[in-house]
């Protein structure tokens, strides 16, 4: 192999952008730890199907069709689409999908759905993402109901048991704070969507508009949150995650009143940092409750 060829083998797994995937699990490790689940074989295999193949490879998928130029989430400075990137993302979820088949039946239908859509939302054909309310419908179920489903179906093997109160409201609080960051991790690239002529939420709704809309998902999220906290865990937790919730409104509100479209490497650094921090504390407080500290 050489030099050139391990720089385009980089090239097809820098488009991955598995450290944005990391970001994302909250939503997945949710579910799985309100469904009961343990630290187990399944979490980990569920987990890296989930997270390192499916994300991954779906991030990837839409990389080929978009050719962005400026910063997406997790590349402030995406590097030229590689040669072969296309069947290198479908061939990475398809290996997913093996792992996935592994963990269980129920997660693996999950896991299939999941790869159509996100197919659905970059495929020229389709392109849900070109369409405000398609694009939306597809984050709030693909990443927020079927992430957290994922989660319960790798605790369980089944989702009959997710009809249920904790189940459901663990479901909307991860559906609404998930449509909630949706429209910040694409504000900052409002022009080049509109070049693209892909009318995605942001550059549907103007900027004044996406950050009421992602306020008041985020606020309705938390308070789904804290309810289900306080019905399955202890009141300090909820009181914890209550002062979190209203930092990171507070930021998000600020940030609007600050917002300028054409400083964008500022925006997408602030929203890259609030993304981060609230996934990575939610992250701690969940692995906290999977080793028994909590």
């Amino acid at each position: 192999m050489t030099l050139g060829d391990v720089r385009h083998l980089g090239g097809w797994f820098v488009h991955l952008r598995l450290g944005f995937q990391v970001f994302l699990s909250p939503i997945f490790l949710f579910g799985f730890l309100i469904a009961g689940g343990h630290i187990n074989r399944d979490l980990v295999l569920g987990y890296l199907a989930f997270h390192v193949f499916g994300y991954g490879g779906g991030t990837a998928f839409n990389s080929y069709y978009d050719r962005d130029t400026g910063p997406i989430g997790g590349l402030e400075h995406p590097p030229p689409i590689p040669r072969g990137l296309l069947a290198f993302s479908i061939l990475w979820q398809l290996i997913g999908f093996a792992i996935a088949l592994a963990v269980n039946l129920s997660f693996a239908a999950i896991y299939a759905i999941m790869f159509w859509m996100s197919v659905g939302y970059s495929h020229p054909r389709t392109r849900f993402k070109g369409h405000a309310l398609a694009a939306l419908a597809t984050v709030a179920i693909g990443q927020g109901v079927f992430g957290y489903l994922g989660g319960w179906a790798c605790a369980r093997g089944e989702l009959v048991s997710a009809l249920t109160l904790p189940g459901l409201l663990g479901a909307t609080a991860a559906t609404l704070l998930t449509v909630g960051f949706y429209p910040l991790t694409g504000i900052y690239q409002i022009e080049e969507d509109r070049a693209r002529g892909d009318q995605t939420l942001p550059v549907w709704l103007g900027p004044a508009k996406s950050f009421r809309f992602a306020f008041a998902c985020l606020l309705l999220g938390g308070i789904a949150a804290i309810a289900l906290i306080v019905m399955q865990f202890q009141i300090g937790e909820a009181l914890f995650l209550a002062v979190i919730l209203a930092g990171l409104l507070f930021a998000v509100w600020r940030w609007s009143r600050t917002f300028q479209q054409a400083a964008i490497i500022q925006n997408f650094r602030t929203i890259m940092r609030l993304y981060a921090l609230t996934s990575l504390g939610f992250i701690a407080w969940i692995w906290l409750h999977l080793i028994g500290f909590l």
